[in-house]
């Protein structure tokens, strides 16, 4: 069994390295959602994080017997190194866990564990399957009203087994896509093999049906690696008055 090795926001330090591509997951502890945790069941890679934020009671989060990565953290959490425990707290705290190896991690509120205040963290094998990554995490672009521009993203695989990859469009949500008829990509599906180059998508932003303003979408990256199915990325389009002042060379 794995100590945990964590980072924590004010409170808890870096114990272990992680790797290109890792990826945090947030859990919102309590609060108006009441004695549970948001979300209570996560599927992540080995080496990604999970951070925790307390948004209102008196709570903590503490690994329970026989899990991967044990864990004990409220206002920083069990020997950190920064002076952190994981005693029970109404503050509004948070802490990032660092799962490096594969397996289950559930987990637990002391003081409401009996009132189903419980989650699990399912760790997936880093080796034997894809790691999507991407340069970007969002995405931008300014246009006049009636023109376009253009921008580029790249999806990179850094497992040791193909990736696959599809790509769409969500006005909201990427679990509920739907085109946005302002974004076209290109390409829109590829592989990605172990260790190959990244694969470039081309993106345009057309402002030709869309008021002058901020637009706001999602690109979408669905794709063979479970912890990380759907990958959005935020899109937000900027359209602009035409300039008519020297339209055509001319004044007016």
């Amino acid at each position: 069994m794995n100590r945990y090795s964590l980072l924590a926001t004010g409170a808890c330090a870096l114990f272990a390295a992680v790797p290109a591509f890792a990826v945090d997951h947030p859990v919102t502890v309590g609060g108006a959602a009441g004695l549970v945790y948001t979300p209570s069941t996560l599927t992540i890679n080995a080496g990604d994080t999970v951070t925790f934020t307390n948004a209102g009671g008196f709570h903590n989060v503490v690994s329970d017997a026989g899990a991967v990565t044990t864990f004990r953290c409220a206002n920083g959490c069990d020997g950190d190194g920064a002076g952190g425990n994981g005693n029970l707290s109404s503050a509004a705290w948070t802490a990032t866990v660092t799962f490096p190896t594969a397996g289950s991690a559930p987990f637990h509120c002391q003081q409401h564990q009996g009132a189903g205040m419980v989650g699990t963290i399912t760790v997936m094998p880093a080796s034997g399957s894809p790691t999507i990554g991407t340069d970007e995490t969002s995405l931008s672009g300014t246009a006049e009203a009636g023109a376009t521009t253009s921008t580029t993203f790249a999806i990179s695989n850094s497992g040791t087994a193909d990736l696959t990859w599809t790509a769409d469009t969500a006005s909201t949500d990427c679990a509920t896509p739907d085109s946005v008829p302002w974004i076209a990509l290109d390409p829109t599906s590829g592989t990605v093999a172990s260790g190959a180059p990244a694969i470039t998508v081309n993106v345009t932003l057309d402002a030709g049906s869309l008021a002058v303003g901020v637009h706001s979408a999602n690109v979408c990256i669905h794709n063979n690696d479970p912890a990380h199915d759907p990958l959005a990325l935020p899109v937000q389009f900027t359209v602009t008055t035409p300039d008519l002042i020297f339209k055509d060379g001319f004044d007016g």
